[in-house]
């Protein structure tokens, strides 16, 4: 079994059906077994393959899914560099990731959203006015 399948199958288990709590909790498994560009290209890949295989590729978005990984990876707690923080811990730490507008923080909607966020990551460029 894959990373990305071992931790799909927790998310799933977890969440009941692979929501929007589950892309962080995919995130941080692959994010503690693998370094970041390959976990980041192992979350991409799963979830492309994962939305082709439901017929949702519209859903997809390039965006969104490099967006919430470098999320997950920026709370990740470096103050234990042997990964000793449990998924129930950064849960618990980390409840604003798990509001899908997070990202507007960073991304107004219409970009987060538009035909070449889903086809492109798009870097965040969020000007407050």
């Amino acid at each position: 079994m894959t990373p990305f399948k071992r931790a799909l199958t927790q998310a799933t288990a977890r969440y009941g059906r692979f929501s929007h709590a589950a892309h962080p909790h995919v995130a941080w498994h692959l994010l503690r077994e693998r370094p970041a560009l390959t976990a980041l290209a192992e979350f991409r890949s799963g979830l492309r393959d994962l939305a082709d295989r439901m017929g949702l590729q519209a859903k997809y978005s390039e965006t969104q899914t490099a967006a919430w990984f470098f999320v997950v990876l920026d709370h990740l707690d470096r103050t234990h560099p042997d990964c000793t923080e449990t998924w129930d811990a950064f849960e618990a730490r980390c409840p604003h990731l798990f509001n899908p507008a997070y990202l507007h923080a960073f991304y107004p909607p219409d970009v987060l959203n538009s035909p070449a966020a889903r086809t492109h990551f798009l870097p965040p460029d969020r000007q407050d006015t």
